[in-house]
């Protein structure tokens, strides 16, 4: 689903710090909503597209199914090249919406 109402995540930049998220009404409602069916989803993850205040679309994708082995080796994000898109069910995931593609 698309909101065109702005939402920005500002992670934390050392341990520690503070992580913003700042937004319009109706994107942190759509956030929350994407949070929710991540987490009682059967797939444990979710996706929301929300744009940044210059209009440009981003997506957020939610994920809670991670082992503890992932978990010690998941990059923090204020460490350079982290990224979750390491993880298994994420990888999974975007497997599945390539295929999707490529079916349509």
């Amino acid at each position: 689903m698309i909101f065109k109402s702005r939402l920005h995540l500002y992670p934390h930049k050392e341990p520690q710090g503070k992580s913003y998220i700042v937004g319009e009404k109706q994107a942190l409602k759509e956030l929350a909503r994407a949070l929710v069916r991540a987490a009682d989803g059967h797939i444990g993850i979710d996706n929301v597209k929300l744009y940044s205040s210059d209009g440009h679309e981003y997506e957020v994708v939610i994920a809670k199914d991670v082992t503890e082995e992932e978990w010690q080796t998941l990059k923090l994000p204020y460490e350079n090249n982290a990224s979750p898109d390491v993880l298994e069910s994420i990888k999974l995931w975007e497997s599945i919406r390539e295929e999707c593609k490529q079916d349509v």
